[in-house]
């Protein structure tokens, strides 16, 4: 039995809303203060000492007797002590704190079976209208119906009217379960962030920014603060056999305030039937006024079929994690597609698998690139308002068509659709770098960041579009920021230091880089070259090979050959192997032709000019 509310005296402690109520007002406390009071109150039959206090609610954090004080001087504030003359907490000299008041368990719930209303809510709350939907599932035994109730209770707080313009949509947490579906709670997070990011007048961080956050003891305020956003939707599920709660918190970053909180209940495990009741009671809290269009689109639903939606969403989770897991990303998007074939989501997912294997050299073109413009294409004729496929379109046309001015109107059209997708912004970056607009490509690469800033690929991007205008110092910068959580982050401090004539320091990076994970080719390339201009021509020419022979065997790109043969200083063997890049349209070489300064030693050369014109990177 789980008890979720406490009463004593005019107050009542909503253990799941984290929310402390007078008389229905929320009491606005930070998380850590909420957590103090609860603490009191599940222990008021014995003294709290200090150091248990502090190791209890800091259980990872060193902190100061101070903050403890400060909390409980906060709670007898909120509590009213001094201006009701009621007594709560005492005091216990040199010892630590008790809760003197008399407590009431109002409600416990085991497995919400049906979710009744509790004598608390009658008491406090108003319900809102019931509603019955239909709505039609595929399922092995036939169709079948499913009717929902939901209600919803929102409660106000003193930082109710806040101006909210960036959110983080923190992954929904799963309670009582043994073994909680961490896919149920991305899912649920990512198809509100997909529908939020429609509200041009609010910046939303991206699925693969907030991810991390799946950890039930994750502080969401601290989370928002990572991710530098005014407010946090904090959210859980938990389920029966045939009823869903789902509770939420929108929280302010500055204070940790609860702007409002509420849940909803539903007699279904339809994930369509929880997202529009979801969505519609937080998009009601965000002070900002919806057009039409808007409205609709927060509405949107990309398939009305569940098993495809699962499918979908377990493409979306691993397209966010490991290179390694792209292939069963792979697997899910065409799962999906095959249980809805107009499932333009999908379709979009599958198309930009294919083209990042490609990248990763995890695929081969000749494989993936056919199948992901079929995908992309596929997924625009279904549903051309899609900014995801539009990026995809995009990125096939800047890597492998060269169709240079295509590729910037899919680019703008995505970001025209979805200003808060870090991916268009990020990926527009790389392009406006590759074409030699670098104070654009800055801009770009900064908005992604901030639309997306735990993401490794957008901080890479920073540190390339950097290197790509020249700004060595800058690019050092911003990749020794990441060598912690990314060690492959080396990588770009080696290029880097190439670009200042640093040569043997470079080397240094890239043998560090060569030995953390997800490094692909270029970085023992680039480690051959710097090899190879520091006199070390006996290692360039054992990786040189290593890389010949990875071509026979279509496993390699004639990109990496012709980088080599430029720091052995052999530039005809550079060019010819650059003529077979051109011949076969070679990704690397798109991406880095004009930005990469191991080229610079041969940009003189006539042929190297040739080379771009016919590119249609000159004119």
């Amino acid at each position: 039995m789980t008890i979720r509310y406490y009463e004593f005296g005019p107050f009542q402690i909503d253990k799941l809303n984290h929310a402390l109520l007078r008389d229905s007002e929320t009491i606005p406390l930070k998380p850590k203060v909420f957590d103090t009071l609860v603490l009191l109150v599940e222990n008021r039959e014995r003294i709290l000492d200090k150091d248990e206090m502090l190791r209890r609610l800091w259980p990872d954090t060193i902190v100061e007797e101070s903050n403890l004080s400060q909390n409980i001087y906060l709670l007898r504030k909120a509590l009213c002590e001094e201006t009701d003359g009621a007594k709560y907490i005492e005091t216990m000299p040199k010892r630590g704190y008790r809760f003197v008041g008399t407590v009431k368990e109002v409600e416990t719930v085991a497995a919400i079976p049906d979710l009744p209303e509790t004598p608390f809510e009658k008491k406090h709350f108003r319900r809102r209208p019931v509603f019955a939907v239909a709505a039609g599932l595929l399922l092995m035994l036939g169709v079948a119906f499913v009717v929902y109730t939901w209600s919803r209770r929102s409660t106000t707080s003193a930082s109710r009217n806040v101006q909210i313009k960036s959110i983080a949509v923190l992954p929904f947490k799963i309670v009582a379960s043994d073994k909680p579906d961490q896919t149920l709670g991305f899912g649920m997070a990512d198809t509100l962030i997909t529908r939020f990011s429609n509200i041009k007048q609010l910046e939303v961080r991206q699925t693969s920014s907030v991810r991390k956050f799946t950890s039930p003891n994750d502080d969401p305020v601290a989370a928002g603060r990572e991710l530098n956003v005014d407010a946090v939707l904090d959210a859980s599920i938990q389920q029966t056999t045939n009823q869903t709660r789902i509770s939420w918190r929108l929280l302010s970053v500055k204070d940790g305030t609860a702007i409002s909180t509420g849940f909803v209940d539903v007699h279904s495990h339809d994930p369509f039937v929880l997202q529009d009741a979801v969505g519609a009671a937080v998009a009601k809290e965000l002070t900002v006024q919806l057009t039409g269009e808007e409205k609709n689109l927060l509405a949107k639903r990309y398939t009305e079929n569940s098993e495809a939606y699962g499918l979908c969403v377990l493409g979306r989770f691993h397209l966010t994690t490991r290179a390694e897991d792209w292939k069963q990303a792979l697997q899910y998007f065409n799962a999906a597609v095959e249980k809805d074939p107009n499932y333009a989501l999908a379709y979009a997912g599958l198309a930009n698998a294919y083209i990042s294997m490609v990248a990763d050299s995890l695929l081969s073109k000749a494989e993936a690139i056919p199948k992901a413009k079929e995908a992309a294409m596929k997924a625009l004729q279904l549903d051309d308002s899609l900014a995801e496929a539009h990026v995809a379109s995009a990125r096939i046309m800047t890597y492998y068509d060269w169709d240079w001015a295509g590729a910037e109107r899919e680019f703008k059209r995505a970001i025209e659709l979805n200003s808060n997708s870090g991916d268009a912004h990020r990926e527009y970056a790389a392009y406006l770098t590759n074409v030699g607009r670098s104070e654009q490509a800055i801009a770009e690469a900064k908005q992604a960041r901030e639309l997306d800033p735990l993401t490794m690929l957008t901080h890479f991007q920073m540190a390339w579009t950097l290197i790509g205008a020249r700004r060595y110092d800058e690019a050092i910068s911003e990749s020794q920021q990441l060598i912690e959580k990314f060690p492959n982050a080396h990588f770009w401090i080696g290029i880097a230091l190439l670009g200042k004539g640093l040569n043997e320091q470079a080397i240094k990076e890239f043998e560090t880089a060569l030995g953390s994970s997800q490094t692909g080719p270029l970085v023992k390339a680039s480690l051959a070259y710097a090899y190879a201009v520091t006199g070390k021509r006996d290692k360039a020419k054992t990786i040189l090979a290593e890389f010949e022979n990875l071509l026979k065997q279509g496993q390699s790109s004639p990109y990496y050959i012709a980088m080599i043969y430029a720091g052995l200083g052999d530039k005809d063997q550079t060019f010819a192997w650059l003529e077979e890049c051109y011949r076969e349209h070679s990704r690397p070489l798109a991406s880095g032709i004009n930005v990469n300064p191991m080229w610079d030693n041969i940009r003189s050369d006539p042929r190297f000019e040739n080379l771009r014109r016919r590119m249609g990177l000159v004119q």
